[in-house]
């Protein structure tokens, strides 16, 4: 109540013990735009989007692990225009929306999760420009109506499998045949690196593909094996 005027803010919280938690005196915040939320925060999350402030515009959400369907209270926040999905914010192995939202978001970025089965239509973000998807060891396909999504510019991908690359070209495709613009696609560290070693040999291919990938820039040593 104190800090009716912030705009942006960030909340982390290992566990809580209450339903009387800070993510329900968020309502109260009624010029925020910016909100990150960091770790589990007990389970105690709001029950509906009216929870949340309206003028919210920029959701990040990271080792949250909520459930899929939680998104689908997400997806009810009327002006909200990016969500990002960071390590483990979300948990389990699909993702199925059941309600028509996410009508302003522009990005959508999905990194480190389980994730395998994405079910969704042209409905569920029709204005979308932008997806990016990093580190989705198990999806391999991204939904074909993505392709129906008129606003959709770019499919960013980044240490995911070979089969996303191969739907987000169908996508591409699909939305020349229709006549729109088609979208662009970058494709970064493919999943060449991805792999399971099981001899030696194999362990000495890597190895030799990590040296011709080596940089000053610690941020572009990352590798995930």
């Amino acid at each position: 109540m104190r800090i009716q005027n912030v705009k942006e803010l960030g909340l982390s919280e290992y566990q809580i013990d209450s339903s009387d938690g800070p993510l329900n005196s968020l309502v109260h915040l009624q010029q925020l735009e910016t909100l990150s939320l960091t770790y589990r925060f007990g389970g105690f999350w709001p029950a509906s989007a009216k929870a949340f402030p309206a003028t919210l515009k920029k959701l990040k959400l990271d080792k949250t692990y909520l459930s899929w369907s939680y998104l689908d209270i997400i997806a009810e926040l009327p002006n909200l225009e990016v969500l990002k999905l960071m390590y483990r914010a979300c948990d389990g192995e699909e993702w199925r929306p059941t309600v028509m939202g996410f009508n302003q978001l522009k990005l959508l970025l999905i990194e480190h999760n389980d994730l395998k089965y994405w079910k969704a239509t042209d409905d569920n973000y029709p204005v979308l420009e932008r997806l990016v998807l990093r580190c989705c060891y198990y999806l391999d396909k991204i939904p074909i109506e993505f392709a129906e999504i008129h606003s959709l510019q770019l499919i960013e991908l980044n240490w995911c499998l070979p089969g996303l690359g191969e739907s987000a070209a169908r996508i591409q495709k699909e939305q020349e045949d229709i006549g729109n613009n088609p979208v662009d696609v970058r494709i970064s560290d493919p999943s060449k690196y991805i792999v399971f070693i099981k001899t030696l040999e194999d362990l000495k291919d890597v190895a030799e593909d990590v040296k011709s990938l080596a940089t000053d820039d610690p941020d572009e040593q990352r590798l995930h094996v």
